[in-house]
């Protein structure tokens, strides 16, 4: 069962950025249309079957934000015109998708086994095994902030808040490379999305915006068995 859109922190974040301000006025723009954000899943996510689910999106996260967003994004027109940045965005989503992935797989899988309450959760053997993943990352992401946002010094479009809301996520597991300054751009896309001159300084001066993940823990919250 797809998670409800007001279930969303980064479904939130974007309503408030568009002046969808308080909860009953979020709960009305999320019935609709919104409801169906599925539909607005893009192909390299959809399963070819019943069968095949993506076995690296272990809550299915990753996959029903990014669709979740691309539906708020085209009811907000956020979404760009030029196919070239809509080309550049979905890059972003892939590699968001890719790196997410990997640390809900390795938090609740490689490191800690829901199945066996006698092996615990280790935060510094994660931290160990990710760092290596977020190099990676990150040269990947590199290329393409055009900066300070995906499309350059411009307005953000859909996947700016969708990379906003992975990277602060990526920061609560793994805060060093973002406290060093490793990757000056991907810090500076942070600032400056933060502080942008628009709505969504609404959202970063409430008190929801600082309480809990956008879209995972950096802690094991799977608590089934997983495949294997």
């Amino acid at each position: 069962m797809p998670m409800k859109p007001m279930e969303s922190k980064v479904c939130r974040m974007m309503l408030t950025s568009r002046m969808v301000l308080g909860e009953e006025h979020q709960k009305k723009a999320c019935e609709g249309e919104l409801e169906k954000y599925m539909d607005h899943c893009p192909a390299w996510l959809q399963p070819r079957d019943d069968t095949t689910n993506n076995w690296m999106d272990l809550d299915c996260k990753m996959t029903e934000t990014i669709a979740l967003v691309r539906a708020i994004g085209a009811k907000y027109f956020l979404i760009p015109d030029d196919p070239a940045m809509v080309e550049r965005s979905e890059q972003v989503e892939k590699v968001l998708f890719s790196i997410m992935n990997s640390m809900v797989y390795l938090i609740n899988k490689i490191c800690f086994a829901p199945n066996n309450p006698e092996k615990q959760f280790d935060p510094v053997y994660a931290k160990s095994r990710f760092s290596k993943k977020f190099v990676s990352f990150a040269k990947k992401l590199d290329p393409l902030l055009e900066g300070p946002f995906i499309m350059g010094d411009t307005l953000p479009i859909h996947a700016d808040y969708l990379l906003y809301a992975c990277l602060c996520d990526l920061k609560d597991f793994l805060p060093e490379p973002f406290e060093k300054n490793e990757y000056p751009k991907i810090n500076n896309f942070m600032d400056k999305f933060y502080n942008y001159r628009s709505p969504i300084r609404r959202w970063f001066q409430s008190e929801e915006s600082k309480k809990g993940e956008f879209i995972r823990p950096s802690k094991p919250h799977i608590m089934t068995l997983l495949p294997r």
